[in-house]
């Protein structure tokens, strides 16, 4: 099972890391829920509020809001921008756009009767999007270093691998020495500076089916229950070259080292949410999210390429391939707890904070659910225990408002993301805007969300890293109709 880990990109950008092993997990469960352009355009901050198919995913009391059956579709277009730097070399920077849907959304209301106090018993079913992968980013400069230590490490140890080791071995980047000893070009020049670059592109997207019911109690007293299927569809692709121009190392000219990497899955999770109006300006929600149980499966393969001088002169390695990989598991992420409050004041508009709490350093993999394997477990156990040692609790905020013009709104918001990593202090931030018309049947939102963040990739377990930071730009258009 060891090919898990194939990937030792540690790529974090927004917050996320793009890598197998512990970091891996950050990418289902760190996540900046999207859904409507209203609610992405008032920051997500809809916990006490409702009657917005994106809160469905986040407190599903919001459902018994809803006083219509509703139809809403959200195309949207992401931009990010990541910029990359090795040490003392320059800084690279790399967009990349894409054009999806956040959301899907349908509503149906009904009223028990006059006679009741249930008022509303409401059912909503779509989907809402939880995280995006959309990323390129492109670096090189000089360091210290080289790929070749580890993967001559791993063979001369009896570790070889079809996915790295013994690739290099078979494109003679490892070799017998003449006196029957293994040795590589970089033996006992294993610091030598050597000129790098990296490209990783990541493609894919989270997206979560929501099939949520919700009463209204006497219009005092909203509660709801949402079962959320995750689909996750993830790729990466990465290029690593180290070349040799200033000839420091003896015989070795390039290499080159490229790695694919598909996810897919689907999970599953309950949220449970209420909704109390204090007042009729004032309402107060709480809600719980059990943990996502995800079952993944990846495919994988690797080609590597060397090229060295010797005394018969240069030789230009072929580029060989791996085989292709696959591997089933699953992970299950942490539970989630918020609690949020809203001023509503009719005819002009709202005021809402939601606080939300994750522990990042629950989750857990299980790499033995489908075929019993004792290496496998002492892997998941080692992965696990990293999990715990590298994350920890964190606190979310997002703060939105809302501003009624007659037809028209204006909208606003603040988010505020704790980072999981243990020992970190700042936040990842995003700042949302948006604009919107209501009329009886129909009604059209405008948002946007500027999202930054700061990170670091490296191509192999001990390298050299590279500092990120990124920004994304997400604007929405949501089209909706009551019926």
């Amino acid at each position: 099972m060891k090919k898990i880990s194939i990937l030792a990109f540690a790529l974090c950008c927004m917050g996320q890391v793009f890598a197998q092993n512990a970091s891996d997990v950050l990418r289902y469960s760190y996540l900046q829920p999207s859904g409507s352009a209203r609610y992405v355009g008032a920051g997500g901050a809809f916990g006490a509020l409702g009657a917005e198919f994106g809160s469905i995913s986040q407190n599903p009391a919001g459902l018994a809001m809803f006083r219509s059956n509703e139809l809403t579709l959200t195309p949207s277009l992401l931009f990010s921008k990541t910029d990359a730097g090795i040490g003392g070399n320059p800084t690279y920077s790399d967009d990349k756009s894409k054009f999806g849907f956040d959301n899907i959304g349908l509503v149906f209301n009904t009223t028990p009767g006059e006679s009741s106090s249930w008022k509303s018993f409401n059912f909503g079913i779509g989907y809402n999007r939880q995280a995006d992968f959309s990323r390129s980013i492109y670096y090189e400069g000089d360091a210290a270093g080289t790929i070749m230590n580890g993967f001559f490490n791993e063979y001369n140890s009896g570790g070889a691998d079809p996915f790295g080791s013994e690739l290099a071995y078979n494109a003679n980047a490892i070799y017998d020495d003449g006196n029957g000893n293994l040795t590589y070009d970089f033996a006992g020049n294993e610091n030598a500076v050597v000129h790098r670059s990296q490209i990783v592109n990541t493609y894919g997207r989270m997206n979560e089916m929501a099939i949520a019911f919700a009463g209204n109690y006497d219009e005092k007293l909203m509660v709801g229950a949402t079962v959320g299927v995750p689909f996750v569809n993830y790729r990466i692709e990465g290029e690593y070259i180290e070349t040799d121009p200033a000839e420091g190392v003896e015989y070795f000219d390039q290499l080159t080292y490229t790695e694919y990497l598909r996810s897919n899955g689907v999970g599953i999770n309950l949220k449970l949410g209420v909704i109390y109006k204090v007042t009729q300006a004032l309402r107060v929600g709480a809600a719980f999210h059990t943990p996502t149980a995800l079952s993944l499966t990846d495919q994988y393969s690797n080609t590597f390429a060397y090229d060295y001088t010797d005394g018969s002169g240069s030789n230009f390695g072929e580029t060989l391939e791996s085989p292709d990989g696959t591997f089933d598991y699953k992970l299950r992420t942490p539970w989630r707890a918020s609690a949020s409050a809203a001023l509503v004041v009719k005819k002009i508009g709202f005021l809402s904070a939601d606080v939300e709490w994750v522990d990042y350093a629950a989750n857990r993999y299980n790499f033995t659910a489908d075929v019993a394997s004792s290496s496998n477990k002492e892997y998941e156990r080692q992965v696990n225990n990293d999990i715990t040692r590298s994350y920890r609790q964190t606190m979310n905020a997002r703060l939105g408002a809302e501003v009624v013009l007659d037809e028209f709104r204006l909208r606003g918001g603040f988010n505020l993301l704790g980072k999981p990593e243990e020992g970190a202090t700042d936040f990842n931030t995003a700042i949302t805007a948006g604009a919107g018309v209501r009329g009886k049947s129909f009604f059209l939102d405008f948002g946007w969300r500027r999202g930054k963040g700061i990170g670091s990739i490296r191509p192999y377990d001990g390298a050299p890293e590279a500092e990120t930071s990124v920004v994304t730009n997400d604007f929405l258009l949501t089209l909706g109709f009551k019926f």
